[in-house]
């Protein structure tokens, strides 16, 4: 793999860190876990890509994946605990939302509603037509 020269600079490389936090391993000065650029760059994405989608800098990206490459055989089995851990919680909070809708649907017709969704109605219908006489087809 190469860096650029910039990269190389010791003064610029210590300023990021890999840092342990209660919630898993974070890249410092940013939110994102270390997991997420793994997730990224196993999937093929460049530094540059991965340092668009998370607001990083390349640096702290190069950071990131020179800390996995370094520790892989450690990350793999805490990486799949992680994925599982995330697709569970993806699967409880779309279960939940799926019964707050279902709640939202089966309550009963008050006025205030039924006029909210008039009016609701009433919006989208002059926003489609305004859409249609601003681009026609």
């Amino acid at each position: 793999m190469t860096t650029m020269p910039i990269l190389m600079d010791e003064t610029l490389r210590n300023r990021y860190q890999i840092l342990e936090t209660d919630s898993g391993l974070q890249i410092s000065e940013s939110r994102v876990m270390l997991f997420d650029v793994m997730e990224a760059h196993d999937a093929g994405d460049s530094i540059y890509q991965i340092a668009q989608t998370f607001n990083l800098t390349p640096l702290q990206v190069q950071i990131a994946v020179d800390y996995i490459e370094a520790h892989r055989t450690a990350l793999e089995p805490a990486f799949a605990q992680a994925i599982q851990a995330r697709n569970e919680r993806e699967a409880y909070y779309r279960k939940l939302n799926e019964e707050v809708w279902e709640r939202i649907a089966n309550a009963p017709m008050t006025p205030e509603r039924a006029a909210f969704y008039a009016l609701r109605d009433k919006n989208r219908r002059e926003a489609e037509e305004r859409l249609h006489a601003e681009h026609p087809q």
